[in-house]
């Protein structure tokens, strides 16, 4: 894969070889970042712990309600099943447990306790048969013995079919275990045979061929389901990688596609991908556009924009592009969560972003979706409100090249109504004094918690943009510092030329405004401490995938 997310576009395609060695498919507990064999072992260690649990509970299901059942029916030699019947529920409560209590066992281990799970059931059944067939009173002997072939199958054959369809397994290792388990009630009733002529009679009259056929049958489907489990289950893990990529959970979509947390197996790095639906992949005009916009933001190396790493193009067409994955929250969920920001926290972090627009800008670049969702605070090295601008995806470029002409302008619409400039809403054509504007009003949302028009219909609330004035900062916050209200309003001129003419100026002017304190790191680091713990900017990695959720929520369209 070409690491140059600028270079022409590369296609990366999923071998179709994986070695089958190597859950959402997502296991939290170690082995995240390793090769695809052993992404693919924890993948298997992982199921495997979630279906032993299914199966030990399911298992104690079924021998408990036949525990309770001995109390009310009246079998010969009942008293001496009770005993070993109750041990059985004992050892499969006490595997229950440990499989939900320790959730880091090792995959030997797992295959310990899987030996436990299926042993213990296996031994009674042996059990069984054997006092059926010692203890039972010479009266009825005949009626045993041709109910004795099907009493002895049954058992087997849900044990079998529960290890098969439950257990992950390569259908050899599958194959030897439910031969294995198959051929003991066979063994066992030859046995019996040759002790008891009652039994002897019933098995040389048929009991013994249709023993095998019966488990012969159960092990053929027991082993085929868990050689198409096991396909189905490779298929899924190989259609979660997009070239050296591995997808885990998925964050969220939009209109133009879904957004997954991913893993690059060989840098050891956590990013978010956005992957461009498969109807709008077909469409060549979206994908030469789409390629365009992720090449164009990726020439961005603002540390205050987010950073975009890689871009692509699979065999099937989808079409996707990684970037950086952010601890944090977006400012639209830090309004709605915790209520209206300080002006210096405000001034703080918009001078970050005039800063990454005026490299845009400077690059011929529009953003066009400036909101307060649009910008991340996060925790970079060390540093917290850290602001980050995401989503270029409605990008524009001021000096396109010679093929742009000809690429249709699907998409090509302003962002949030309720942060639009009045010259997207009438004619569509923003410029840079419109990321101007869309900053004037995100600065309001953030001081005031409301939007400068609020509304729910998208046409009243362009229309307000393009025609009202809108009301004075005071009006809703009456002790917000003059010069900081002066400055919003500027931006929030209806004429372009009336604004601030760069947003280098217009970061001038923040920083000049005579705030009643300074925002330190000393305030932001505080704030971020007294947050609840799932929402907080970790160091490293974040603890949590829904803390990211927002960096990369805003899929275009």
């Amino acid at each position: 894969m070409s690491t140059a997310p600028n270079d022409t576009r590369t296609m990366l395609v999923p071998p179709r070889n994986w070695e089958t060695k190597s859950p959402h498919g997502f296991c939290p507990v170690g082995g995240m970042f390793g090769s695809s064999t052993a992404d693919y072992s924890n993948e298997i260690r992982c199921l495997l712990a979630t279906r032993l649990r299914g199966a030990a509970l399911l298992l104690l299901g079924g021998f408990l309600a036949f525990l309770l059942r001995y109390p009310f029916v009246d079998i010969p030699g009942k008293s001496e099943f009770v005993i070993p019947h109750a041990a059985v529920v004992v050892v499969l409560a006490g595997l229950a447990v440990l499989l939900f209590r320790h959730r880091g066992l090792s995959l030997g281990q797992l295959r310990a306790v899987e030996l436990a799970v299926f042993g213990v059931p296996a031994v009674f059944f042996i059990l069984l048969q054997y006092l059926r067939v010692y203890h039972c009173p010479m009266e009825l002997r005949t009626h045993q013995a041709g109910a004795f072939p099907g009493e002895t199958v049954i058992p087997w054959l849900i044990l079998v079919q529960l290890y098969g369809f439950f257990i992950p397994n390569t259908w050899q290792r599958s194959a030897a275990v439910i031969l294995l388990m198959c051929s003991v009630p066979l063994i066992s009733a030859w046995t019996a045979s040759s002790h008891c002529p009652f039994v002897h009679e019933a098995l040389m009259n048929g009991g013994l061929s249709a023993m095998v056929l019966w488990m012969g049958i159960g092990a053929a489907v027991s082993t085929y389901g868990t050689h198409r489990f096991g396909l189905l289950r490779r298929e899924a893990f190989e259609a979660k990688r997009f070239g050296v990529y591995t997808l885990r959970e998925r964050l969220g979509s939009g209109g133009m596609g879904d957004v997954y947390v991913a893993e690059h197996q060989l840098l050891k790095r956590r990013c978010a991908i956005k992957l461009i639906k498969g109807d709008k992949a077909g469409d060549p005009n979206t994908i030469a556009r789409f390629e365009s916009e992720v090449q164009s933001a990726a020439r961005l190396t603002h540390p205050n924009t987010i950073e975009i790493y890689d871009y692509g193009v699979t065999r099937d067409g989808t079409f996707y592009y990684v970037m950086e994955y952010l601890p944090g929250l977006n400012l639209q969920e830090v309004v709605e969560r915790y209520g209206p920001l300080p002006p210096e926290r405000v001034v703080h972090l918009l001078k970050q972003v005039c800063s990454a627009l005026g490299e845009a800008h400077a690059a011929g670049l529009i953003h066009r979706d400036i909101k307060p969702g649009n910008i991340f605070a996060a925790e970079r090295g060390g540093l917290y409100d850290f602001a980050k601008l995401l989503d270029f995806g409605l990008v524009k470029s001021l000096k396109p090249d010679a093929d742009a002409i000809h690429l249709t302008q699907q998409g090509s619409v302003v962002g949030s109504p309720l942060f639009a400039a009045p010259e997207a809403a009438v004619d569509g054509e923003p410029t840079s004094q419109s990321d101007i504007y869309s900053l004037g009003a995100t600065a309001y949302y953030l001081l005031t918690g409301r939007a400068v028009f609020p509304g729910d219909n998208a046409l009243k609330v362009l229309f307000a943009h393009a025609q009202e004035q809108p009301q004075p900062l005071s009006t809703h916050l009456p002790d917000v510092p003059r010069d900081l209200e002066a400055v919003i309003m500027q931006c929030l001129a209806k004429q372009p030329e009336d604004r601030y003419a760069t947003v280098g100026a217009l970061e001038q002017a923040l920083a000049s405004c005579r705030l009643p304190r300074e925002w330190t790191q000393i305030n932001a680091k505080n704030w971020w401490s007294n947050t609840p713990e799932d929402h907080r900017p970790a160091e490293g990695e974040p603890e949590s995938d829904e803390t990211a959720v927002t960096a990369v929520m805003n899929v275009p369209g």
